[in-house]
């Protein structure tokens, strides 16, 4: 069977092209270049991620250890707390909203985790009770009888340089830093708070 005389005209084309590569390069560019900007894009927002994470980290740990050297025996004041808040988010710096919380613990063999003080920088991330204490039970370390913990917990709101990865951060649970620093009191048996029962 013959072939339609426009099929004979067409098909060369056709085949040409087929086999025609100008313009390959700028095709192959277009398809990759979202994907090359999305990689580029998400490793400095992944840096900036674990560099808040890392800062937070440190600034909890001097925190922590600023108040297990207390060595007052009356006990830390609110306003030695309120100014470890303060420390904290300056630490931090003003571009990212930090929340601290501070908890002395105390263990006995017969009531077990107990606090003794709570005392946090926010509403949002309310003070601990004992009752409330299985929040952060998982931090807990085994503790032998009459022994006391300083806790110092901090949440950062971190808000991702580039909303292109703002999704994927998301998807990770980035999109606030919580760390836990647990310290033992350096020179007291325990650390109290003036004004509060601490036995």
């Amino acid at each position: 069977m013959k072939r339609p005389a426009f099929l004979k005209r067409f098909l060369p084309r056709l085949r040409g092209f087929a086999r025609d590569e100008h313009g390959i390069a700028s095709m192959e560019m277009m398809l990759m270049l979202p994907l090359y900007l999305f990689c580029i894009f998400g490793t400095f927002t992944y840096w900036d991620a674990f560099d808040v994470s890392n800062r937070s980290q440190k600034a909890a740990y001097s925190v922590s250890d600023l108040l297990t050297r207390n060595q007052d025996m009356q006990g830390v004041s609110e306003t030695y707390v309120n100014g470890m808040f303060t420390t904290m988010q300056y630490m931090m710096g003003d571009t990212l909203p930090t929340r601290t919380r501070v908890t002395s613990i105390f263990f006995s063999d017969t009531d077990g985790y107990r606090v003794l003080w709570s005392r946090s920088s926010a509403t949002t991330l309310p003070r601990l009770t004992t009752s409330s204490l299985d929040i952060i039970q998982d931090h807990l370390p085994v503790m032998f009888d009459g022994d006391a913990l300083i806790v110092v917990e901090a949440m950062v709101d971190f808000e991702p340089m580039f909303s292109l990865t703002n999704w994927a951060m998301q998807a990770l649970d980035m999109d606030s830093v919580y760390q836990v620093v647990v310290t033992r009191p350096r020179f007291m048996s325990r650390i109290c708070l003036r004004g509060v029962a601490c036995s």
